[in-house]
């Protein structure tokens, strides 16, 4: 069980769609989806944080100042402090680049005003 967070926006093909069903990658964050298990691994804190004060309940249309902000309080707080809990291929740290390319790519969305959200699954 887990959470699973895509991102959505104007204009999004079928192709857009079809990348983010994924098998729970939780290294698929540039296609705009994120996964948190709670069975206790670490990606589920970091989804918490990035989405703090945000509510689940609905879609959320993005808040790139708030979204930016838990970036970086998870960039100097749950990245640093439980690095080596996060998943690595190959020695990259791809679960924490995961949520630094959802964000980014939640960024280049809003700049090229396609409206971009986000769905909360659970």
């Amino acid at each position: 069980m887990g959470a699973d967070i895509y991102l959505y926006w104007d204009g999004m093909t079928e192709d857009d769609k079809k990348k983010q069903i994924c098998g729970f990658d939780i290294t698929n964050g540039k296609n705009g989806y994120l996964r948190g298990a709670y069975n206790g691994h670490v990606g589920y804190d970091a989804i918490c944080i990035l989405f703090d004060g945000i509510s689940w309940e609905k879609d959320w249309k993005v808040c790139i100042k708030k979204l930016q902000e838990n970036l970086e309080k998870l960039e100097i707080g749950l990245f640093k402090e439980r690095k080596k809990d996060f998943y690595k291929l190959e020695g990259k740290e791809v679960e924490m680049q995961s949520y630094r390319d959802f964000v980014k790519l939640a960024i280049k969305l809003f700049e090229e005003g396609k409206r971009p959200k986000v769905h909360f699954s659970y």
